[in-house]
């Protein structure tokens, strides 16, 4: 099987096409697999010769909503290890 054959479909663009080994026995395009990635980093923001800081927000380490809620400072509900997924309270 040719090379033009072998990387149609989502292999064209897949991080994994060069080491993948479901791709020896297909012979039609592949329209979905669930090793597919295509994740490429974005390059640093450089401002003035410096790497410029990011200034999204921050989260914390705590799972689920309270990473991100408004309230996590001043929140009173108990937290469990597996996070919370479900608060009336998030903002």
């Amino acid at each position: 099987m040719s090379d033009h054959m072998k990387y149609q479909g989502l292999c064209t663009t897949c991080n994994h096409a060069p080491s993948c080994v479901r791709m020896k026995n297909i012979n039609m395009p592949v329209l979905y697999c669930e090793e597919f990635d295509d994740y490429v980093p974005s390059p640093p923001k450089i401002v003035n010769g410096d790497i410029a800081q990011s200034k999204e927000k921050t989260y914390d380490k705590s799972a689920g909503l309270c990473c991100n809620c408004e309230n996590r400072e001043t929140c009173v509900i108990p937290k469990s290890e597996g996070g919370i997924w479900h608060c009336e309270a998030y903002r």
